[in-house]
This record gives C-alpha cells, sequence and structure tokens, in this order.
C-alpha cells in the first residue's frame, strides 16, 4: 500500500481541506459526525474495507489495489479531521457507534471480506453512494458553518471516489 501522502494525492480533489473549527460545543452534532467517523458507513470502515482490499488483490489486480489503498489513506486523512472535529464538539473520538444513547463499539461486521474482484467493485461504489448521502443528510441537521464546510470538503474526495471506482468497474467489464 502507498505509505506516503504524497502518492494517494491523486485520489483526492485538489482543493485544501478546511481546518477542523467550530461555533460552539455540541454533542448532538458530535454524535452525528461519530457515525461518520466510525459507524457501519463511516471513514474507519471505509479505510479497513480498503486496505483489506488492497491487500488481497495485490497480485492479481495491481491498478485496483493501488487504487484502494491510496483511496484508504485519503478515508484516514478524512478520519483525523472528523476526529479533531467531534474532540472540538465536546465527545471523546471513540470507535463507537452512537444509537439510542447508548455507544456501541466498531466491528469487524462492517467489513465486507469478500476477494472476488466484481464485488469487491459493487462494494466500494455502494459505500461511497451511502457516505454521500449520509453526509448529505448530517448537513442539512448540522446549523455550523465550519463543519457543514468540512463535510462539504469530504463529500467532494467521495464522489471523486465514486467516479474513480465506476471508471475501474467499466474498464473490468470490458476486459
Amino acid at each position: 500500500m502507498p505509505g506516503d501522502i504524497k502518492k494517494a494525492v491523486k485520489f483526492s480533489v485538489n482543493v485544501n481541506y478546511p481546518e477542523p473549527k467550530i461555533e460552539d460545543k455540541n454533542i448532538f452534532y458530535a454524535n452525528l459526525l461519530l457515525e461518520d467517523y466510525s459507524g457501519a458507513v463511516s471513514e474507519l470502515t471505509a479505510s479497513l474495507l480498503y486496505v483489506y482490499q488492497h491487500f488481497v488483490s495485490d497480485g492479481n489486480y495491481d491498478e485496483y489495489a493501488e487504487t484502494v489503498g491510496g483511496i484508504a489513506i485519503i478515508e484516514m486523512k478524512h478520519l483525523e479531521l472528523l476526529g479533531e472535529t467531534i474532540k472540538l464538539l465536546g465527545l471523546k473520538p471513540a470507535y463507537a457507534v452512537p444509537a439510542g444513547g447508548l455507544y456501541y463499539p466498531w466491528n469487524t461486521t462492517f467489513i465486507d471480506y469478500s476477494t472476488n474482484i466484481d464485488r469487491m467493485l459493487k462494494i466500494d461504489i455502494e459505500s461511497e453512494i451511502k457516505a454521500i448521502e449520509q453526509y448529505e443528510e448530517h448537513k442539512t441537521i448540522i446549523k455550523d458553518r465550519y463543519i457543514v464546510e468540512l463535510l462539504n470538503r469530504i463529500i467532494e474526495d467521495e464522489k471523486l471516489h465514486l467516479k474513480i471506482f465506476k471508471d475501474l468497474k467499466l474498464n473490468h467489464e470490458k476486459k
């Protein structure tokens, strides 16, 4: 996997990330972002899924392996930005899923361990679509301009990832 973020830059839009900032502390917003941080549809889940897919596809599907490895690094950057924002909002950025006032630990059942390239690409496309939808929903709820700016920036990367995965799927189907 590319260990250097400079190699992963092509998997991110060419716009700087906003610095994590908030207007006011808000635990409700922090819990929403915790879903994006470490829920079933989250940056943690995406990062670990893509790292797994990188390892199992390396040597078999090298272009795909390089791509998911690079995208994993960008997802980790999103994880970092969300974690910093959650902390600013007044919550510890734990790997947990908020539900009904309780916190459930992130777990490995959130990852699909398929090794079939067609299945992996389908999972990746669905994951990016779900992430974009979840971020868009959270933007309608969160009324903090700094957080919305951050979510908008992350969404741009997720849209790029979706396009990349769709292009890979088309190229794979042509073979």
